[in-house]
């Protein structure tokens, strides 16, 4: 996939059996893919004890990385590796009674090199926790699943 070509549909549900399966940091922290499709991701995590901090509200940390994770799968779905460059996140409603947080995606930007996206995060109510937009370079090696 050198020019980067999308993935093809039919990879979609590939690539979240092999998210939701690696080992390593997004699996530790309870984070599942639910959804891929073009350029769109959705993942989610229960919360628990572990991703709250000392109030008792998840911790910023935990929703930055969750809102990480859901755009760097949805712009895996162009066909390259990618890494994040930056990320910006606007947190506007505590998630102190949560019970699940979801993110989902907006592709905003697909370049040769630059991919961005917009991610919100809900709790399972739909309340918006925060806002992100999340920008990742490609790595012009062809994704992995």
């Amino acid at each position: 996939m050198d020019k980067r070509e999308k993935v093809r549909a039919e990879d979609f549900h590939k690539m979240m059996d092999f998210r939701n399966n690696h080992p390593g940091f997004t699996r530790e922290m309870g984070m599942k893919v639910t959804e891929v499709s073009d350029g769109y991701a959705r993942v989610e995590m229960d919360v628990d004890k572990r991703s709250c901090n000392p109030i008792s509200s998840v911790h910023g940390g935990v929703i930055f990385a969750l809102a990480d994770t859901a755009g760097g799968v949805a712009a895996t779905t162009k066909g390259s590796l990618v890494t994040t460059v930056t990320g910006n996140i606007n947190y506007l409603n505590p998630a102190l009674e949560a019970k699940k947080l979801i993110a989902t995606t907006r592709e905003v930007k697909v370049g040769k090199n630059i991919l961005v996206y917009d991610v919100s995060v809900t709790d399972e109510n739909e309340k918006i926790i925060a806002e992100a937009r999340m920008t990742f370079y490609s790595l012009h090696k062809d994704v992995i699943f």
